[in-house]
């Protein structure tokens, strides 16, 4: 299924302003986001996946892209955030000797 960017944004919005702390996140000032990422770190999580849906490496995007579609599918943030991170650390170990 393709999706233009702006049919994702809407989406991303419709179900992003239900996860609890982001309207708090999306309009702290300055030093405000900090302790507000750790009292939520489920909206923290959200906002860090659609700030980096595209990187220079395919396989961080994808990794990071199959989160973002699962927070938008409505799968738990929590759940999603633990493979991530697994994700992350198996991306780590394979990559760590690259140059």
């Amino acid at each position: 299924m393709t999706h233009t960017m702006q049919q994702l944004r809407d989406r991303e919005s419709a179900v992003f302003h239900t996860i609890p702390g982001m309207n708090q996140l999306l309009h702290a000032r300055p030093g405000e986001a900090e302790d507000l990422q750790a009292k939520y770190p489920d909206a923290a999580f959200a906002l860090r996946t659609a700030n980096e849906l595209f990187h220079h490496d395919r396989e961080l995007s994808l990794i990071t892209q199959r989160a973002y579609f699962s927070i938008l599918e409505g799968e738990n943030i929590a759940s999603v955030r633990r493979r991530y991170n697994r994700e992350m650390e198996a991306y780590v170990q394979n990559h760590m000797w690259d140059d």
